[in-house]
C-alpha cells in the first residue's frame, strides 16, 4: 500500500511540561493523515526523542517535524542547543536506573534512525526515526 505523501510541523519550548503536548499533537497529526495505526508507536518515539531534546540540549524551543515517504511515516525532532556535543547513542541502563533507555526504544521500534547537526557549524542536534506505514 502506497501513502501520499504528508508533511506537519510544530515547535514548542523545551519544558519537561510540554512533552504531553508534543505527544497529542502527534497523535492528532497522524489521526489526520488516517496512519493512527502507528500512533502508540510514534508517540513514543516523539516522547523520547523530545525528553532527551530536553535535558541534553540547553536550548529554549524544539521543533517537531512529521512526513511520510516510499512507505515510511518520519519524525525529526531538532533542538536548537548552543553546542552540538556528542551525537546521541544507545545506552546501556542498569535495573535500577531511571533513564538511558530511550534511544535503546528508538533503535527497537524504528526501521531506521539517525542524527546530525541541526546548523551549519554545529551546535544543537536533529534526531530522525522511521517507521513502516504497512
Amino acid at each position: 500500500m502506497t501513502h501520499r505523501l504528508c508533511h506537519d510541523a510544530f515547535q514548542l519550548p523545551a519544558e519537561d511540561a510540554r512533552v504531553g503536548e508534543a505527544r497529542r499533537r502527534v497523535r492528532a497529526i497522524l489521526r489526520g493523515w488516517g496512519v493512527d495505526h502507528r500512533g502508540d508507536d510514534m508517540v513514543l518515539i516523539v516522547s523520547e526523542l523530545f525528553t532527551n531534546a530536553i535535558r541534553y540540549s540547553g536550548g529554549d524551543r524544539i521543533d517537531v517535524a512529521l512526513w511520510t515517504a516510499e512507505n515510511l511515516l518520519y519524525v525529526e525532532v531538532t533542538d536548537r542547543g548552543p553546542t552540538g556535543g556528542d551525537a546521541p547513542t544507545p545506552q546501556e541502563a542498569g535495573v535500577d536506573d531511571e533513564c538511558g533507555r530511550g534511544l535503546m526504544l528508538v533503535e527497537h521500534l524504528a526501521v531506521r534512525w539517525g542524527s546530525g547537526s541541526n546548523r551549519p557549524g554545529g551546535g544543537g542536534h536533529a534526531v530522525w526515526a522511521a517507521l513502516a506505514l504497512s
